[in-house]
Protein backbone atom coordinates (compact mmCIF):
# COMPACT_ATOMS: atom_id res chain seq x y z
CA UNK A 1 0.00 0.00 0.00
CA UNK A 2 1.41 3.40 -1.01
CA UNK A 3 2.18 5.81 1.79
CA UNK A 4 0.47 9.19 1.66
CA UNK A 5 3.57 11.12 2.64
CA UNK A 6 4.19 13.67 -0.07
CA UNK A 7 5.10 15.56 -2.17
CA UNK A 8 7.60 13.48 -4.06
CA UNK A 9 9.58 14.59 -7.13
CA UNK A 10 10.36 12.14 -9.95
CA UNK A 11 13.14 12.62 -12.52
CA UNK A 12 12.69 11.41 -16.09
CA UNK A 13 14.75 12.11 -19.20
CA UNK A 14 14.01 10.88 -22.73
CA UNK A 15 10.80 9.06 -23.72
CA UNK A 16 11.57 7.45 -27.10
CA UNK A 17 9.29 5.10 -29.00
CA UNK A 18 12.27 2.82 -29.64
CA UNK A 19 14.48 1.01 -27.14
CA UNK A 20 16.12 3.70 -24.96
CA UNK A 21 19.79 4.35 -25.71
CA UNK A 22 20.33 5.86 -22.27
CA UNK A 23 19.97 4.23 -18.84
CA UNK A 24 18.04 7.34 -17.82
CA UNK A 25 15.48 7.25 -20.63
CA UNK A 26 12.17 5.39 -20.48
CA UNK A 27 10.24 4.09 -23.47
CA UNK A 28 7.13 6.07 -24.34
CA UNK A 29 5.01 2.94 -23.87
CA UNK A 30 6.31 2.37 -20.34
CA UNK A 31 5.93 6.05 -19.46
CA UNK A 32 2.27 5.87 -20.47
CA UNK A 33 1.86 2.95 -18.03
CA UNK A 34 3.47 5.05 -15.30
CA UNK A 35 0.96 7.82 -15.91
CA UNK A 36 -2.01 5.46 -15.78
CA UNK A 37 -0.71 3.99 -12.52
CA UNK A 38 -0.33 7.43 -10.93
CA UNK A 39 -3.84 8.34 -11.98
CA UNK A 40 -5.34 5.06 -10.75
CA UNK A 41 -3.62 5.40 -7.37
CA UNK A 42 -4.96 8.90 -6.82
CA UNK A 43 -1.76 10.89 -7.23
CA UNK A 44 -2.16 14.52 -8.32
CA UNK A 45 0.53 15.90 -10.63
CA UNK A 46 1.75 19.37 -9.70
CA UNK A 47 4.48 21.59 -11.12
CA UNK A 48 7.87 21.98 -9.48
CA UNK A 49 7.19 25.67 -8.86
CA UNK A 50 4.01 24.69 -6.99
CA UNK A 51 6.26 23.38 -4.20
CA UNK A 52 6.81 27.01 -3.21
CA UNK A 53 3.33 26.79 -1.66
CA UNK A 54 3.46 23.19 -0.52
CA UNK A 55 0.78 23.56 2.18
CA UNK A 56 -1.85 24.19 -0.50
CA UNK A 57 -1.16 20.93 -2.38
CA UNK A 58 -3.26 17.74 -2.26
CA UNK A 59 -2.23 14.96 0.11
CA UNK A 60 -0.79 12.73 -2.62
CA UNK A 61 1.13 15.15 -4.83
CA UNK A 62 3.81 14.11 -7.30
CA UNK A 63 6.04 16.33 -9.44
CA UNK A 64 7.02 14.76 -12.76
CA UNK A 65 10.20 16.40 -14.04
CA UNK A 66 12.14 15.93 -17.27
CA UNK A 67 15.78 16.92 -17.55
CA UNK A 68 17.45 18.31 -20.69
CA UNK A 69 14.43 18.66 -23.03
CA UNK A 70 14.53 15.82 -25.55
CA UNK A 71 12.48 16.05 -28.73
CA UNK A 72 10.85 12.68 -28.05
CA UNK A 73 9.29 14.17 -24.91
CA UNK A 74 6.75 15.94 -27.10
CA UNK A 75 4.97 12.83 -28.39
CA UNK A 76 6.20 10.46 -25.69
CA UNK A 77 5.35 12.57 -22.64
CA UNK A 78 3.70 15.93 -23.30
CA UNK A 79 0.83 14.60 -25.43
CA UNK A 80 0.05 11.65 -23.08
CA UNK A 81 0.11 14.03 -20.10
CA UNK A 82 -2.31 16.36 -21.86
CA UNK A 83 -4.57 13.46 -22.73
CA UNK A 84 -4.90 12.52 -19.06
CA UNK A 85 -5.21 16.08 -17.76
CA UNK A 86 -1.83 15.84 -16.01
CA UNK A 87 1.15 18.19 -15.94
CA UNK A 88 4.93 18.18 -15.59
CA UNK A 89 8.05 20.35 -15.43
CA UNK A 90 10.82 20.42 -18.03
CA UNK A 91 14.34 21.57 -17.17
CA UNK A 92 15.91 22.90 -20.37
CA UNK A 93 19.57 23.36 -21.34
CA UNK A 94 19.04 26.51 -23.41
CA UNK A 95 22.14 26.27 -25.64
CA UNK A 96 20.75 23.00 -26.98
CA UNK A 97 17.22 24.12 -27.85
CA UNK A 98 16.46 22.76 -31.32
CA UNK A 99 19.85 21.02 -31.43
CA UNK A 100 21.42 17.95 -29.76
CA UNK A 101 22.50 16.93 -26.28
CA UNK A 102 26.25 17.39 -26.83
CA UNK A 103 27.19 15.72 -23.53
CA UNK A 104 25.81 12.39 -24.80
CA UNK A 105 28.42 12.10 -27.54
CA UNK A 106 27.52 11.15 -31.11
CA UNK A 107 24.17 12.67 -32.22
CA UNK A 108 21.23 10.35 -32.77
CA UNK A 109 17.47 10.62 -32.97
CA UNK A 110 17.37 10.23 -29.19
CA UNK A 111 19.74 13.15 -28.55
CA UNK A 112 17.61 15.65 -30.47
CA UNK A 113 16.21 18.46 -28.37
CA UNK A 114 12.89 20.27 -28.33
CA UNK A 115 12.59 23.45 -30.38
CA UNK A 116 11.61 26.84 -29.02
CA UNK A 117 8.23 26.53 -30.73
CA UNK A 118 7.51 23.24 -28.97
CA UNK A 119 8.56 24.66 -25.61
CA UNK A 120 6.29 27.66 -26.04
CA UNK A 121 3.40 25.36 -26.98
CA UNK A 122 4.00 23.22 -23.91
CA UNK A 123 4.21 26.28 -21.65
CA UNK A 124 0.97 27.66 -23.09
CA UNK A 125 -0.69 24.29 -22.39
CA UNK A 126 0.15 24.56 -18.69
CA UNK A 127 3.49 22.78 -18.41
CA UNK A 128 6.39 24.38 -16.55
CA UNK A 129 9.48 25.14 -18.64
CA UNK A 130 12.41 25.74 -16.30
CA UNK A 131 16.19 26.10 -16.30
CA UNK A 132 18.89 23.46 -16.64
CA UNK A 133 21.61 26.10 -17.31
CA UNK A 134 22.85 27.05 -20.78
CA UNK A 135 25.48 24.47 -21.69
CA UNK A 136 24.73 21.68 -19.21
CA UNK A 137 28.08 21.89 -17.35
CA UNK A 138 29.24 20.35 -14.13
CA UNK A 139 28.59 23.44 -12.01
CA UNK A 140 30.81 22.19 -9.20
CA UNK A 141 33.80 22.52 -11.54
CA UNK A 142 33.08 26.17 -12.40
CA UNK A 143 33.91 29.41 -10.60
CA UNK A 144 31.11 31.38 -8.99
CA UNK A 145 31.25 33.90 -11.85
CA UNK A 146 30.99 31.17 -14.47
CA UNK A 147 28.04 29.66 -12.65
CA UNK A 148 26.37 33.05 -12.45
CA UNK A 149 26.65 33.42 -16.23
CA UNK A 150 25.22 29.93 -16.86
CA UNK A 151 22.25 30.46 -14.53
CA UNK A 152 21.41 34.06 -15.39
CA UNK A 153 21.69 33.62 -19.17
CA UNK A 154 19.54 30.47 -19.21
CA UNK A 155 16.90 32.21 -17.12
CA UNK A 156 16.90 35.23 -19.45
CA UNK A 157 16.65 33.08 -22.60
CA UNK A 158 13.66 31.14 -21.27
CA UNK A 159 11.89 34.22 -19.92
CA UNK A 160 12.28 35.92 -23.30
CA UNK A 161 10.96 32.84 -25.11
CA UNK A 162 8.01 32.23 -22.79
CA UNK A 163 7.21 35.80 -21.68
CA UNK A 164 6.96 34.61 -18.08
CA UNK A 165 9.12 34.40 -14.95
CA UNK A 166 11.31 31.31 -14.59
CA UNK A 167 11.87 30.40 -10.94
CA UNK A 168 12.91 26.72 -11.03
CA UNK A 169 16.32 25.17 -11.67
CA UNK A 170 17.86 21.69 -11.87
CA UNK A 171 21.62 21.21 -11.54
CA UNK A 172 23.09 19.32 -14.55
CA UNK A 173 24.36 15.85 -13.65
CA UNK A 174 23.07 16.58 -10.15
CA UNK A 175 26.41 18.25 -9.39
CA UNK A 176 26.65 21.49 -7.45
CA UNK A 177 28.47 23.17 -4.58
CA UNK A 178 27.92 25.95 -2.07
CA UNK A 179 28.47 28.57 -4.78
CA UNK A 180 25.72 26.97 -6.88
CA UNK A 181 23.20 27.37 -4.09
CA UNK A 182 24.19 30.99 -3.43
CA UNK A 183 24.25 31.93 -7.10
CA UNK A 184 20.87 30.31 -7.74
CA UNK A 185 19.30 32.45 -5.03
CA UNK A 186 21.13 35.61 -6.11
CA UNK A 187 20.11 35.07 -9.76
CA UNK A 188 16.42 35.01 -8.89
CA UNK A 189 15.56 31.33 -8.74
CA UNK A 190 13.19 30.34 -5.95
CA UNK A 191 13.92 26.60 -5.87
CA UNK A 192 16.41 24.13 -7.32
CA UNK A 193 16.54 20.36 -7.40
CA UNK A 194 19.29 17.81 -7.15
CA UNK A 195 19.49 14.11 -7.97
CA UNK A 196 19.71 13.07 -4.32
CA UNK A 197 16.80 10.77 -3.43
CA UNK A 198 14.27 11.40 -0.68
CA UNK A 199 10.97 13.02 0.16
CA UNK A 200 10.44 16.73 -0.46
CA UNK A 201 10.25 17.46 3.27
CA UNK A 202 13.50 15.62 4.01
CA UNK A 203 15.49 18.62 2.72
CA UNK A 204 14.83 22.05 4.30
CA UNK A 205 16.98 23.98 1.81
CA UNK A 206 14.79 25.02 -1.18
CA UNK A 207 17.87 24.98 -3.42
CA UNK A 208 18.64 21.32 -2.68
CA UNK A 209 15.27 19.63 -3.31
CA UNK A 210 15.50 15.84 -3.58
CA UNK A 211 14.28 13.76 -6.54
CA UNK A 212 13.79 10.09 -7.34
CA UNK A 213 15.47 8.92 -10.54
CA UNK A 214 13.50 6.82 -13.02
CA UNK A 215 15.61 4.42 -15.10
CA UNK A 216 14.97 2.68 -18.43
CA UNK A 217 13.94 -0.64 -16.93
CA UNK A 218 11.65 0.70 -14.22
CA UNK A 219 8.36 -1.19 -14.41
CA UNK A 220 5.12 0.00 -12.85
CA UNK A 221 5.85 -2.12 -9.78
CA UNK A 222 9.28 -0.47 -9.49
CA UNK A 223 7.62 2.94 -9.71
CA UNK A 224 5.20 1.91 -6.96
CA UNK A 225 8.10 0.98 -4.67
CA UNK A 226 9.93 4.22 -5.45
CA UNK A 227 6.81 6.19 -4.54
CA UNK A 228 6.53 4.22 -1.32
CA UNK A 229 10.17 4.48 -0.20
CA UNK A 230 11.38 7.67 -1.94
CA UNK A 231 14.59 5.93 -2.96
CA UNK A 232 16.42 5.14 -6.19
CA UNK A 233 17.32 1.61 -5.09
CA UNK A 234 14.15 -0.40 -4.49
CA UNK A 235 15.51 -3.76 -5.57
CA UNK A 236 13.86 -6.82 -4.05
CA UNK A 237 17.12 -7.61 -2.26
CA UNK A 238 17.03 -4.25 -0.50
CA UNK A 239 13.29 -4.51 0.18
CA UNK A 240 13.72 -7.97 1.72
CA UNK A 241 16.50 -6.67 3.95
CA UNK A 242 14.33 -3.68 4.96
CA UNK A 243 11.37 -5.81 6.03
CA UNK A 244 13.61 -8.37 7.72
CA UNK A 245 15.15 -5.59 9.81
CA UNK A 246 11.68 -4.32 10.78
CA UNK A 247 10.62 -7.78 11.91
CA UNK A 248 13.86 -8.19 13.88
CA UNK A 249 13.37 -4.79 15.55
CA UNK A 250 9.86 -5.77 16.61
CA UNK A 251 11.12 -9.05 18.04
CA UNK A 252 13.87 -7.31 19.98
CA UNK A 253 11.48 -4.71 21.44
CA UNK A 254 8.95 -7.36 22.39
CA UNK A 255 11.41 -9.23 24.58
Amino acid sequence: MTQTRSPIVLMYHGTPNAQPESHYSLSANLFAKHLRYLQQEGWTTVLFKDLQNVKTLPEKSVVITFDDGYEDNYSGAFLPLMGLGMKATWFIATDCIGSHAHWLGKPSTQTRMLTGERLLEMHTAGMEIASHTCSHPDLSALSADQQQLELSKAKAVLEDLLSTQVSSLAYPFGRFNADSVSVAEQTGYRMACTTRPGWFDSEPNPYMIRRIAIFSGDSVSTLARKLNFADNDVSWKKMTRYYANRVWDKLIHSI
